[in-house]
């Protein structure tokens, strides 16, 4: 772990290496520069990881920013935004350095947020793979994450994916197309890690999430987003038996946040009292100075789990 100081000159120098290919990202411009890892994983290559500064934080989501030095260069940029064991991660080499050991340094910066945050499912999310992205549909970008083990997440995408492999099999020069490639990039992919069941969130979106609170607002509250945060606040912290009058302005803001999508998902109240207990230290550790320990403690409430997959998985 590096100090603020040298902390926020990490933050700097990607911010820098970004803004000259006009490119920005959430996490280098409102990176913490007192929460910032540095691993040295070999090759001459040294990777760089942060958080959030508290006041810039998602709603619901962990998220982690970082960039790559091969021999003190620049090479490449990430971030990651995670949720119980699941995280998206978004990852992108500079031009000059695609031909090198980009699959070798990609597979480090997953084994570093394994080990960071304990989170097991990694997912790509359509952009990355070519939706919306001709440079990545022209750079076959399905395949480079295809060949390392992610498969997607949508069945009739797997059987897509199987059919050109079988084609690729039986013919070495044979090429996907272009518009296969776009049809490929409508969905997410996936790589898992461990013995429990594949697929628990495949087909899991925080927009699904977001999107059944919105029909509460709009069935029960007439569109006030006001009105149900305060409802629903009131009830969590009923069902919880929670004064939030002695917690601070941060917490606060985190508990009305999950009050939100619990109202979506409703039996908190008829929880075990340790259930309670957990889902409290979870929401204070989301405004913590670290959303480390926010992400493993999300990761043993096997309740928490169930309900926010419920609400914000799409029917099968």
């Amino acid at each position: 772990r590096l100090n603020r100081s040298e902390g926020g000159s990490i933050i700097d120098m990607a911010r820098d290496a970004l803004a000259v290919r006009y490119r920005e990202l959430h996490g280098s411009t409102h990176g913490d520069p007192s929460y910032v890892f540095e691993a040295n994983v070999g090759r001459g290559v040294q990777l760089f990881i942060w958080g959030l500064d508290a006041e810039w934080r998602l709603p619901l989501r962990a998220y982690y920013a970082g960039f790559t030095l091969k021999n003190g260069v620049p090479i490449n940029y990430f971030e990651a935004i995670g949720l119980f064991e699941w995280i998206e991660v978004g990852f992108n080499t500079f031009y000059a350095f695609r031909e090198g050991e980009t699959a070798w340094i990609y597979s480090k910066v997953l084994h570093l947020l394994h080990q960071l945050a304990g989170v097991k499912c990694f997912s790509v999310y359509p952009y990355q793979i070519g939706q919306d992205n001709e440079e990545a549909i022209q750079s076959g970008a399905f395949w480079f994450y295809r060949k390392l083990g992610f498969w997607p997440g949508r069945p009739d995408l797997l059987a897509i994916t199987e059919r050109e492999e079988k084609k690729i099999a039986r013919e070495s020069r044979h090429r996907t197309s272009p518009r296969t490639l776009r049809k490929l990039a409508e969905g997410h992919m996936f790589f898992e890690l461990g013995d429990s069941p594949r697929g628990r969130w495949d087909a899991f979106s925080t927009r699904t999430l977001g999107l059944a609170v919105q029909r509460k607002m709009a069935d029960e509250f007439d569109g006030d987003a006001a009105k149900l945060r305060h409802a629903a606040t009131k009830s969590l912290a009923r069902s919880l038996g929670v004064n939030l009058e002695t917690w601070s302005a941060r917490e606060q803001w985190a508990f009305s946040n999950f009050a939100y999508v619990l109202a979506v998902t409703p039996g908190v109240a008829r929880w075990t009292p340790a259930e309670k207990r957990s889902l409290l230290a979870i929401i204070r550790a989301k405004s913590s100075p670290s959303e480390t320990r926010y992400l493993r403690l999300l990761q043993r409430h096997e309740r928490l789990r169930e309900a926010m997959l419920f609400a914000g998985s799409e029917p099968a």
